[in-house]
């Protein structure tokens, strides 16, 4: 690796390779770190977070640090393990060989789960109504006091080819009549979303395409597009619409999940 300062991404799930890829493309020099091996990372470094008890390698000088972490399990305890101690943790252990670095933390939009406001945006109060929620608001305001530079990324639901298990429950006829409104935006576009909040130093942003659903508009989409008979969705209103204030600063691949679907179909 040469001698520039170098990106760091902490958890090396679906979004976590996703982004490295994405910063690959980009020429930016990055190191990943997990608990197991990652044969498509060139500059990988094995370390759990809750359980090493030796020293974290010596790192060359990180520029900025992207945790997206992703806990094994539902529960309260796993989100509180993952969140809150191993991100202690690793600050700690960061603090250890410099400081000098920005973070970027990946939340969720959960965090609003209890709100009912029609346009949900970087302006609105948090009221997070599950365990899941209010134990990634406490992780987003820890991480802020144990590193005073951290952005905050609030996702909402994440889609691509990688989550068949969403993709099979969207296009479920069983599930056509469920009147659940969603909110998503696909990986490729989040990773947009992260460098774009790192390099601008925005420090919050809801992550989303702006463009709420629900199944039965989606499943009457993939039905026209089938048939030769493509009719586009319009916008309808909801109980819910995650619009960031950053929207018009990202040139988003996928628009929507229609303009997904249809280029898969």
């Amino acid at each position: 690796m040469t001698n520039q300062a170098k990106n760091l991404i902490v958890g090396a799930g679906k979004l976590g390779q996703r982004f490295y890829q994405y910063l690959k493309s980009l020429d930016k020099p990055t190191i990943t770190l997990s608990r197991s091996p990652k044969g498509w990372s060139e500059h990988h470094i094995c370390y759990d977070l809750l359980n090493d008890e030796q020293a974290l390698p010596k790192l060359p000088k990180i520029s900025k640090v992207f945790i997206i972490l992703a806990p094994g399990e539902r529960t309260e305890s796993a989100y509180r393990k993952t969140y809150i101690t191993a991100v202690s943790n690793l600050i700690d252990l960061l603090h250890q060989q410099q400081t000098d670095f920005h973070c970027v933390f990946v939340s969720s939009t959960s965090v609003y789960g209890g709100n009912t406001e029609s346009v949900i945006n970087e302006d609105t109060r948090p009221i997070p109504d599950s365990f899941s929620g209010q134990t990634l608001l406490e992780a987003e305001q820890n991480i802020k006091q144990l590193h005073s530079k951290t952005l905050i990324i609030r996702p909402s639901g994440l889609y691509s080819s990688q989550r068949q298990r969403l993709t099979d429950s969207l296009l479920d006829s069983a599930e056509y009549d469920n009147p659940k409104w969603l909110n998503l935006i696909h990986e490729h576009d989040v990773c947009q979303w992260l460098w774009q909040a790192a390099i601008n130093q925005w420090p919050l942003a809801i992550a989303s395409d702006g463009f709420p659903f629900q199944r039965k508009q989606l499943q009457d989409f993939a039905h026209s597009v089938q048939i030769g008979k493509v009719s586009t969705p319009n916008q309808l209103s909801s109980t819910k619409r995650y619009l960031s204030n950053y929207l018009e600063s990202i040139n988003l691949h996928y628009p929507t999940i229609f303009h997904w679907l249809q280029l898969r179909m």
